[in-house]
């Protein structure tokens, strides 16, 4: 059966696990996770958003809970594809990927419905919703320790299938806009523009909290539009990082970078 994705990219994940998987900091009883979400409605959105981050998370094959149909997902390129478009529909990692959710919502999309929040002041209603992915640009791999504290020569092991992984995805997905919140220093040597990040222009910027008081460090979100391989260019965005994606904005403040991001977009 044919796959969405190619199927010669899925078993590049494969492979490329297969030889990585007998170390000891790649997460045991895992599988490689090129993207999480439904592809199938991805494709079939007006707008086509992707998050991004550095890698999976180790929590995503913890003991006590079943986000992955592992055996299927080891089975070939279908199996790979069927486990990845089903994630956000069985039972994903809410705490972490609320964290960009509400981003999603000021620009009329979401992961699912199970990730929609209550919480989440969603101006967009009137917006045919679209449908987004996550993407990890450094490793499709789950690893133990987190990615900041593996060392250079784990990470060694990793980026270079990690990055043409992603690279290749990029180009399959064509993305419009790709929305990531990590620091400069794990992706500027990627691309020539990328190197300039911490100058690339502003959608906005936050000096002050929620409450009015000035802030130490401001919050930024920069943009810059790119190409990646033949890829289509497509709209970066990168803002300014923390433990979780966005961890220093406001729920309120998250819905409001993404309507603004969209704004921008329409006016490309």
């Amino acid at each position: 059966m044919k796959t969405v994705i190619s199927a010669s990219l899925y078993e590049r994940c494969l492979k490329h696990f297969a030889n990585v998987s007998r170390h000891k900091f790649v997460v045991a009883s895992s599988l490689p996770i090129p993207y999480f979400g439904d592809v199938d409605a991805y494709f079939g959105s007006n707008l086509r958003v992707v998050t991004a981050a550095l890698n999976p998370s180790d929590i995503e094959f913890s003991n006590n809970v079943s986000r992955f149909d592992v055996e299927t997902g080891l089975s070939g390129a279908k199996g790979l594809e069927i486990a990845l478009k089903n994630y956000f529909k069985i039972n994903p990692y809410k705490s972490w990927f609320r964290s960009f959710e509400p981003v999603l919502n000021g620009m009329g999309a979401t992961y699912g419905s199970k990730m929609i929040s209550d919480k989440t002041n969603n101006n967009n209603n009137n917006k045919k919703i679209s449908t987004s992915l996550h993407l990890d640009m450094c490793s499709p791999v789950a690893t133990t320790p987190t990615w900041s504290h593996l060392s250079d020569s784990e990470k060694n092991k990793l980026v270079p299938d990690g990055r043409a992984i992603f690279e290749e995805l990029i180009v399959e997905l064509k993305p419009h806009i790709v929305i990531s919140s990590v620091g400069w220093a794990h992706i500027q040597h990627w691309n020539s523009k990328f190197s300039s990040g911490r100058d690339w222009p502003l959608i906005c910027e936050y000096t002050t909290s929620k409450t009015g008081a000035p802030l130490k460090n401001s919050l930024k979100v920069q943009y810059k539009s790119i190409t990646i391989r033949n890829s289509r260019e497509f709209l970066f965005i990168n803002a300014t990082a923390a433990n979780t994606p966005f961890g220093r904005f406001s729920t309120e403040r998250k819905n409001e970078v993404g309507s603004k991001i969209l704004e921008y977009f329409s006016l490309l």
